[in-house]
């Protein structure tokens, strides 16, 4: 795999910065932009950058790790995956996921995830009740989000694990420049920022049905 190439520095240069934060209001790039720029990759990475997007996109289906056809699945897709930076950030996110998984059965008042993924779930099911999972070595803030999380301030919580993803990518960034590991460090944040917009908009979606329903409300009173 070539880590170096005139066509991933015309790639690279060509992407827009990433903000300093993910938790801003507009992508820097829109994904129709960003998927024509990544026809500059060698046909090589175009099929990795294929199979990690494949990845991401299954882990935002998943919202209990209560069937062991998950961790089928997700065993034939990260086999799938050669290069071994995006192995390492896939893991990453997917640890994390795994943890607000947990928090969330916890909530519910269910018990430890019967099956899950990643390297924390044997971890997680010993240390079940705590409320880091004793995981605070790992996830300092995680005891102090746990709480909230409990109380239902779920998106205080995303917000929380996220920005500890976005340290770490903005981390890994800085050893890579005009490579395919650029390229995918670029990408893999561009979905983080993309999946925290989405999970605004998730969040807003109440408070604009409550509106419209009021609206309507006041308008059918009139009608009458």
């Amino acid at each position: 795999m070539k880590l170096w190439s005139n066509s991933y520095h015309m790639l690279v240069a060509s992407l827009p910065p990433l903000p300093p934060r993910f938790d801003v209001d507009h992508l820097p790039i829109t994904l129709e932009r960003l998927q024509e720029r990544l026809r500059l990759l060698e046909p090589e990475d175009a099929e990795e950058m294929a199979r990690m997007m494949a990845v991401l996109q299954w882990s935002r289906q998943f919202k209990e790790a209560d069937d062991a056809t998950v961790v089928r699945r997700y065993g034939e897709l990260m086999r799938g995956i050669t290069n071994p930076l995006v192995r390492e950030v896939l893991t990453v996110g997917l640890d994390v996921r795994m943890v607000t998984t947990a928090l969330r059965r916890r909530r519910r008042g269910m018990g430890p995830p019967p099956v899950g993924i990643g390297q924390w779930v044997d971890h997680i099911r010993l240390h079940f009740n705590e409320p880091d999972f004793g995981l605070g070595h790992i996830y300092p803030r995680l005891a102090e989000l746990a709480p909230q999380f409990e109380q239902g301030d779920v998106l205080s919580v995303n917000r929380g694990m996220l920005a500890g993803v976005w340290r770490y990518l903005k981390h890994r960034a800085d050893d890579f420049s005009f490579s395919f590991e650029a390229v995918v460090l670029y990408v893999i944040r561009w979905n983080l920022l993309s999946q925290w917009q989405h999970l605004e908009a998730e969040r807003g979606r109440p408070i604009f049905e409550a509106l419209v329903t009021e609206a309507l409300g006041e308008y059918a009173k009139r009608d009458s």
